[in-house]
């Protein structure tokens, strides 16, 4: 009784497995063309999209990387007959010294002034006399309070209205000027570095851009 129950759950399982493989292939067989058709169909039509699939104008798939013959300009470029070529950046370019610090020669109120580049230091900062000589020193506040080589100073918030360092000119520079003999080092800081296009340290060089 047993060898027929086995038996018969046997048959069963293998009429299951018959009439699913032989349906899988007679919808394979008949589906697959009618798919071509209807997508072929679509393509002439001028759909871009059916079924799933992504089309160009060249019914190519689109997960080919290939650039085709007739391509519109990508984001952010501009064709040449649409537009002039645009100006290059003016650049700087700075060579560590010695010690591994960047110094730069600025010009502010057509005056020489030695800097060293910190991007540390949230302001551009100036010793009290060098700011005596370009002529920021009236009216001073010395209400904040900074830490220099000589220890904590008294600092004084100051705008200068342009620094250039070569062919880069920033304006309205946001500044300290540190009280009397607390400071020997001017300092380049991010109040005048956060304005520029590009700021790119590369070994012993650093490049900034306008």
């Amino acid at each position: 009784m047993a060898s027929q129950s086995l038996g018969h759950t046997v048959l069963k399982e293998l009429m299951v497995w018959t009439t699913a493989i032989t349906g899988g292939i007679l919808t394979f067989h008949f589906f697959e063309p009618f798919y071509d058709r209807i997508q072929h169909a679509a393509i002439q039509g001028g759909y871009v999209r059916v079924l799933g699939f992504d089309f160009g104008a060249a019914a190519v798939p689109q997960f080919d990387t290939r650039v085709a013959a007739v391509t519109p300009p990508f984001r952010g470029t501009i064709a040449a007959a649409q537009g002039k070529t645009p100006p290059a950046r003016k650049t700087v370019v700075l060579n560590a010294n010695t010690y591994g610090h960047f110094q730069a020669i600025a010009e502010i109120n057509g005056q020489p002034v030695e800097f060293m580049t910190d991007t540390g230091a949230t302001y551009v900062a100036l010793s009290y006399e060098a700011a005596q000589k370009l002529g920021l020193t009236q009216n001073l506040r010395f209400t904040g309070r900074s830490t220099t080589a000589n220890g904590v100073a008294r600092v004084a918030s100051i705008e200068i209205a342009e620094i250039r360092i070569g062919e880069i000119a920033v304006k309205g520079v946001q500044a300290v000027v540190a009280e009397p003999g607390r400071m020997t080092q001017n300092l380049l800081g991010m109040s005048f570095i956060r304005q520029l296009s590009g700021f790119e340290l590369n070994g012993g060089t650093l490049t900034m851009r306008e």
